[in-house]
C-alpha cells in the first residue's frame, strides 16, 4: 500500500523520503501532517501522479540526527504514521494539534505580513498559488489541508523558509484537472488562505 525509499543529501543537510502510494487527494496534507507530528521540517516537496493512479512524492526534511541510521528510523516512523492515517487507524489532526501546541509556547518577536498570489500565467496547465507568511510548526500541513478543503488538487509544491518567513508555492487544478479561472473562485481561495495565515500570525504574537 505504501513504499518509502530514504536517501540522504549531505550537501543540503536533508533527508529525502520518496513515497509511492495510491493517489489520494489529501496525500500531501497527510505527509505534511505526519512530518509535523514527528517534528520534521519540510524544506521541499515534489509531487507526481502516474497514469495508473499512483502518486510518487519526494519530500526533503531537515536532518535532526548526525547518524544516517537515526535519520532512517525517524523516516520509518513518519512512513508508519502516513500508512496508519491512510488506513483510518490514526486521526492526524489530533496528533498534529498536540505536537504544534508544544512548539507554539515561545513568543514570536516578528510580525510577517501574509501575502497570497494566484496566477495562471506562470503555467499553461496549473494555477499557481504563492503563499508567504510567518513560519511556524505545522504550517505546511495547515495550508495543504485548507487547499484540499477548497476542492483543489495539488500537483506540485515548493517550500522555502527565509528566517521567520515561509514561502510556499503550490501548483493546483480543480477536481476536473482545469485551471482556476473564475475571479470569484480565486477570491475565495485567496481569502481562505489569508485568513489562515492571519490567524496563525495572531496566535504567534506575544500577549500584551
Amino acid at each position: 500500500k505504501l513504499a518509502i525509499n530514504v536517501g540522504f543529501d549531505e550537501a543540503r543537510s536533508v533527508t529525502e523520503l520518496t513515497i509511492l502510494a495510491t493517489d489520494h487527494p489529501w496525500l500531501l496534507s497527510i505527509i505534511a501532517g505526519a512530518c509535523a507530528s514527528a517534528g520534521a521540517n519540510i524544506v521541499d516537496a515534489q509531487i507526481y501522479t502516474t497514469t495508473d493512479g499512483l502518486a510518487l512524492d519526494t519530500i526533503a526534511i531537515s536532518r535532526e540526527y548526525d547518524r544516517d541510521e537515526d535519520e532512517g528510523r525517524r523516516a520509518t516512523r513518519i512512513g508508519e504514521m502516513i500508512e496508519q492515517v491512510l488506513e483510518g487507524k490514526l486521526r492526524l489532526p489530533e496528533v498534529v494539534a498536540r505536537r504544534t501546541a508544544r512548539g507554539n509556547g515561545k513568543a514570536r518577536a516578528f510580525v510577517v505580513e501574509p501575502v497570497v498570489t494566484i496566477n495562471n500565467q506562470w503555467s499553461d496547465r496549473y494555477t499557481v498559488i504563492e503563499v508567504s507568511g510567518l513560519d511556524r510548526p505545522g504550517l505546511l500541513y495547515e495550508l495543504t489541508t485548507s487547499i484540499s478543503k477548497l476542492n483543489l488538487n495539488i500537483a506540485s509544491a515548493h517550500v522555502a523558509t527565509f528566517g521567520e518567513r515561509a514561502r510556499d508555492v503550490f501548483y493546483v487544478t480543480d477536481l476536473l484537472g482545469a485551471q482556476i479561472n473564475a475571479p470569484t473562485r480565486q477570491a475565495a481561495i485567496k481569502s481562505a488562505l489569508l485568513h489562515l495565515l492571519a490567524q496563525e500570525d495572531k496566535a504567534a504574537q506575544p500577549a500584551a
